[in-house]
């Protein structure tokens, strides 16, 4: 079992765990954990609170300079975003928890020797081990990538929605997911599974809304960047944030304007690759 694990700041920049100067020791990655809700002493739900986890680092390297640069550079990579009050991403392979590296505990170090082991303690909101699958719609080209991780425009491209356009939720449970519908376009609707999702909007060209699940939130980018909150726009009748279920799934849409799908499969633990 192997994999590359790294932490990518919410600036960009990442570190990488298991190439020095840095070198994972040990930590609790694979664990996880439900909160039982009780009612009247019987268990009706489960949830997840703030979750804390640990790591073991090393930090090494050949010459004094180096080093330093290193324990530095961490520090102030994890320490920004925890300024910035914006998570960063732990990736194992194409898995990620959204997390910050809230603290750190300095041990096996000695004056004037390259090297310290840290135990770093890692918080999330969302104790959730995410992978991304994004597919792509349009009305012009026919073209697919690796599925992997996107920039702005994700997987499939598609002719024309109304025949034969489908996603693949090959996870085990249902899906949330992110919808981000490129204007020019009037009250855009996308049908998943016979399921409509749809908000009452005009979008000109440049605009875009974007529909996150996991969030409950429906937001319109306007072409100078401005956000605003289109949640009062939704459809009433057919929720938007319904999840997506498991298996393959038709889409239908009026072709008239294009849209990208992110689905996100969220595990407790990290799948073991």
């Amino acid at each position: 079992m192997q994999f590359d694990i790294y932490y990518k700041s919410c600036t960009g920049k990442v570190l990488n765990l298991v190439k020095e100067p840095y070198r994972l020791q040990t930590a609790d990655f694979f664990d996880y954990a439900w909160e039982p809700y009780t009612e009247s002493g019987y268990i009706t739900a489960f949830e997840k609170k703030i979750v804390k986890k640990s790591a073991v680092l090393t930090i090494t390297a050949d010459t004094p300079e180096d080093y330093c640069e290193a324990v530095d550079t961490f520090f102030e990579t994890v320490e920004l975003d925890v300024l910035n009050l914006t998570p960063g991403r732990l990736y194992i392979g194409e898995q990620y928890l959204s997390c910050y590296i809230a603290e750190s505990d300095k041990t096996e170090w000695e004056y004037g020797i390259p090297q310290m082991d840290i135990t770093l303690s890692i918080i999330t909101d969302y104790p959730y081990w995410i992978t991304e699958k994004g597919y792509g719609f349009s009305t012009t080209t026919t073209v697919s990538t690796n599925n992997k991780r996107y920039g702005y425009r994700y997987g499939y491209r598609y002719a024309n929605g109304l025949t034969g356009a489908s996603i693949d939720n090959t996870f085990f449970y249902d899906a949330n997911f992110l919808m981000r519908i490129y204007g020019p376009c009037v009250n855009p609707m996308v049908t998943i599974d016979g399921h409509p999702y749809l908000v009452h909007i005009v979008l000109i060209q440049g605009e875009y809304l974007e529909i996150d699940s996991r969030k409950g939130t429906v937001i319109k980018t306007m072409t100078a960047g401005q956000k605003v909150s289109c949640f009062h726009n939704r459809d009433k009748d057919y929720s938007v944030f319904r999840k997506i279920t498991s298996g393959r799934k038709q889409v239908d849409w009026s072709g008239k304007f294009g849209f990208d799908l992110i689905l996100y499969e969220e595990r407790g633990e990290p799948k073991w690759q």
